[in-house]
C-alpha cells in the first residue's frame, strides 16, 4: 500500500464544465484510493484549484497567448463555430502538452498514467508514448455520442462525410 501512495496519476480535461466535472470526480476516486493526483489544464476556462486543495494543478499555456495573434482570444471565442475552436484547440495545446507531460514524470514522484479527455484525440496518446506512460481515455459524452461516434466511419465511407462545400446549400431532408 505504501507503494502505491507514491504513485501520482495525471490528468488533462478539456476546458469546458461539462469534461471538467467528470474528470474531477474521477480524480477524487483516485485520490481516495491512495494516489496523488496533478492536473494539467490550459489557461483557457481554467478551474479555481482553491477548491481543490487535493490535487495539484499545472497550467499550460500555448504560444502567443495574450498576444495580437492569440489564435484562441478568450473574449473572443462566443461565437466561434465549435468544430473549428476544438480543432484550434488541439492544434494550439499540442506541443505545450508534450512538453508539460515530459516534465512531470521526469519529477521526483512516479507517474503511473495519463487520463485524458476523449476529445484531445491522438495528441495525448503520442505524448504518453514518448514518455512511456499509459494512457486511459475519459469519454464524458452519453450514449448518443458513442452512437454518432460509431456511424462516422460508415458516413466517411459513403461520401456523407466530411460535408463538400458544394453541399452545404442543399435542403436537409
Amino acid at each position: 500500500m505504501e507503494e502505491r501512495k507514491m504513485r501520482r496519476i495525471i490528468m488533462f480535461p478539456l476546458p469546458f464544465p461539462g469534461h471538467f466535472n467528470p474528470m474531477i470526480q474521477l480524480a477524487r476516486i483516485f485520490h481516495h484510493r491512495g494516489f496523488s493526483v496533478t492536473i494539467l489544464h490550459t489557461s483557457f476556462n481554467s478551474l479555481d484549484p482553491s477548491q481543490y486543495p487535493h490535487f495539484t494543478f499545472r497550467t499550460i499555456h500555448h504560444k502567443n497567448e495574450g498576444e495580437a495573434g492569440d489564435p484562441l482570444p478568450q473574449s473572443d471565442t462566443s461565437g466561434m463555430d465549435l468544430v473549428a475552436f476544438i480543432r484550434q484547440l488541439r492544434q494550439s495545446y499540442a506541443e505545450p502538452f508534450r512538453e508539460s507531460l515530459a516534465v512531470e514524470v521526469s519529477g521526483e514522484e512516479k507517474v503511473c498514467c495519463l487520463v485524458s479527455d476523449s476529445v484531445w484525440g491522438r495528441n495525448t496518446e503520442v505524448a504518453a508514448e514518448a514518455v512511456g506512460i499509459r494512457r486511459l481515455v475519459l469519454t464524458t459524452s452519453g450514449a448518443a455520442s458513442f452512437r454518432a461516434f460509431a456511424a462516422y466511419p460508415l458516413l466517411r465511407d459513403k461520401d456523407y462525410l466530411p460535408i463538400k462545400d458544394s453541399r452545404l446549400d442543399e435542403p436537409v431532408l
